[in-house]
């Protein structure tokens, strides 16, 4: 059963969950965040645009590679975590869908665009004990009033049966924008910027989410303060994939 904040939650809770948003579309009848099509918060189309990450991958950091295996990258510098997936290309619709999630707070898109996480997530042999979205600063949350992350974490921990800590990790400075930089000024960026608490994480399996992940470094400086909580392994899942 799902705990939030330490408090039990009916396994029923994902149904109402979306049952509530469906009442929502009737109310204020939405428009898909890919191309704007009428009557339909993410459509069919826009979802079969998306190009899929698919395997052979690198077995750690889920980059595509010629054969299964593991990447060059993670072989010489191994990661904090154990395993990063994405679900598609960030480009094109989805990109656009993304866009309209995170920064003109379209939060229903959150509901929908978590459903292909889920399914992804159910293929995967990762035992997760615990799900924590990548969390923003106070700076950034203040302007924006929401964490798009949580938005796709939140549905995924009801859905799965899955303890939900969005305080697991907390970001302890205000970091600025990973646009834009190199993969080098992405790690320096948010180097030391999280933290994580033991009360939450010790010994458990941590799942971070995340909406993009372009070079690792905010999945990376998140999986490094895990296991310095002392998390017995982590694992990172976005809903898209970028490459700098």
């Amino acid at each position: 059963m799902t705990r939030l904040g330490g408090k039990e939650i009916s396994p029923h809770y994902y149904f109402l969950y979306r049952f509530l948003w469906r009442i929502l579309d009737w109310i204020f009848p939405p428009r898909c965040g890919g191309c704007g099509q009428a009557d339909t918060r993410w459509c069919h189309t826009c979802n079969q645009k998306v190009v899929r990450i698919i395997e052979p991958l690198c077995h750690i950091c889920g980059k595509p590679l010629e054969a299964s295996g593991t990447c060059l990258e993670c072989q010489t510098h191994p990661p904090h975590y154990a395993g990063l997936r994405s679900w598609g290309r960030y480009n094109q619709n989805l990109r656009l869908a993304i866009h309209r999630l995170k920064y003109r707070g379209d939060i229903s898109l959150g509901d929908v665009l978590s459903v292909p996480m889920i399914e992804m997530l159910k293929e995967l042999p990762w035992k997760i004990d615990l799900v924590s979205p990548v969390p923003i600063g106070l700076v950034r949350r203040a302007k924006r009033g929401y964490n798009q992350s949580a938005l796709l974490a939140f549905p995924i921990a009801l859905k799965m049966g899955i303890d939900y800590q969005p305080k697991s990790i907390i970001k302890i400075r205000d970091t600025t924008s990973q646009v834009g930089l190199s993969k080098e000024q992405r790690k320096e960026n948010v180097m030391g910027a999280f933290r994580s608490d033991e009360r939450w994480v010790k010994d458990r399996v941590v799942l971070v989410v995340d909406d993009v992940v372009t070079s690792g470094a905010t999945i990376e400086a998140c999986a490094r303060s895990l296991k310095e909580a002392n998390a017995a392994e982590v694992y990172g899942l976005t809903l898209a994939r970028a490459w700098c």
